[in-house]
């Protein structure tokens, strides 16, 4: 069964399913806590069966973000991508695959990375807290994906919001008086925090600096005592985390539909 999620007492059983993928739920579970049940613009979901809570699912901007237990149906699911018009799932690789079946699709895959390496050394990078159009320019001039389907206006409004209540974190690298690198804590659980949007513009590339603010961003969820974990955007730059002491633990899929 598929819930719209309304009530207060409906949020213990989707706090548990985000539990089922600890990247995507955290994103789900931190846009909660900044937006609420009310707000209509970012619709969640519960899926249960047999009073078990199997899938946490969270929509904005015509992308669903899924945490999901091997017990999820996915033709509720399916059905609701078909109702809702959603242009992007993203959830875990085996979930993408059942989807893609029934919805058809282009789906992308990489790897679910956590933490195991020691504590971070206390020479890491020092980075500044980022400026939202500073890190936006940074973001589109590193990845394609932000000059495609990234408007400043949407994306900087809700990173002002979990940044306002402390849900998120967000820095700069400068380099020369410019800001050449990002990175991010781009959401929280009460069990881990979540390395995203790392970035070093072209020209500043092949220096180790990307290494460097993800070590950076490391260290920092480890002083709050919790648990860093990240998706790496291509199984290429897995290799990058790798040697931060990042290790695969899952696959994730990106399934787009338009």
């Amino acid at each position: 069964m598929l819930i719209h999620l309304e009530k207060e007492a409906q949020i213990p059983a989707f706090t548990q399913a985000c539990a089922y993928e600890r990247v995507f739920g955290s994103k789900a579970l931190t846009a909660l806590r900044a937006y609420g049940t009310a707000d209509n613009r970012f619709p969640f979901y519960l899926c249960v069966e047999e009073e078990e809570p199997t899938a946490a699912l969270y929509l904005s901007g015509g992308i669903l973000t899924i945490s999901a237990s091997e017990k999820v149906n996915p033709e509720e699911i399916a059905e609701l991508v078909r109702q809702a018009d959603v242009a992007e799932v993203n959830t875990s690789r085996a979930l993408g695959e059942a989807l893609q079946e029934r919805l058809g699709g282009k789906l992308d895959s990489s790897c679910f990375m956590v933490y195991q390496g020691k504590a971070m050394p206390e020479e890491v990078i020092s980075l500044s807290p980022g400026r939202l159009p500073d890190v936006f320019d940074v973001l589109q001039k590193s990845h394609e994906y932000y000059r495609k389907h990234a408007k400043f206006d949407t994306w900087s409004a809700d990173w002002e919001r979990r940044l306002s209540l402390g849900l998120s974190e967000v820095y700069q690298l400068e380099r020369d008086g410019q800001v050449i690198g990002t990175g991010s804590i781009g959401s929280e659980d009460d069990e881990c925090g979540i390395v995203g949007a790392v970035a070093v513009v072209p020209e500043w590339r092949h220096q180790g600096l990307g290494s460097e603010i993800s070590r950076f961003l490391t260290r920092r969820i480890l002083e709050k005592g919790k648990k860093p974990r990240l998706m790496a955007g291509y199984d290429a730059v897995a290799e990058l985390y790798r040697r931060v002491g990042f290790v695969e633990c899952g696959r994730w899929g990106e399934l787009v539909l338009k």
